[in-house]
């Protein structure tokens, strides 16, 4: 793994490898289980909770698209969501604009970048119109 920890992140992953060495278990080989062993010990208990909160309750509002689209998939990130594709597209399309939502119900769409770029058609339409 090519990863540079620093400062107490350093001292701290050197002691987890030897105290591991010390006990005879296998070397941390893969990043799913080094992240997970610095997110045990460096992520606050309700750092998943608070972004789970905001990311269920996320709306565009007074957001562009753009915006709204940026900031829900920081969230997913963030929440490393484990969730069917389907699922995330509803999470998204719930979180529009109603009047955006419904005109882009009635086209068919595939991915979140997909779904993102039809919102933004959406966006200009309402626009026009409004």
């Amino acid at each position: 793994m090519a990863l540079k920890l620093r400062k107490y992140a350093s001292i701290w992953w050197a002691n987890v490898v030897a105290k591991r060495a010390r006990k005879g278990k296998a070397k941390i080989r893969s990043w799913d289980h080094m992240r997970d062993k610095l997110k045990d010990e460096f992520l606050p208990s309700h750092y998943l909770q608070d972004n789970y909160l905001k990311l269920h309750n996320l709306k565009q509002g007074t957001k562009s698209v753009e915006e709204y689209t940026r900031e829900f998939e920081q969230l997913l990130l963030k929440c490393d969501l484990k969730e069917d594709k389907t699922q995330t597209l509803i999470r998204y399309l719930s979180g529009l604009d109603e009047h955006i939502a419904h005109v882009i119900e009635l086209h068919p769409y595939s991915s979140l970048d997909n779904l993102s770029s039809l919102a933004c058609k959406g966006e200009t339409t309402k626009k026009v119109q409004g």
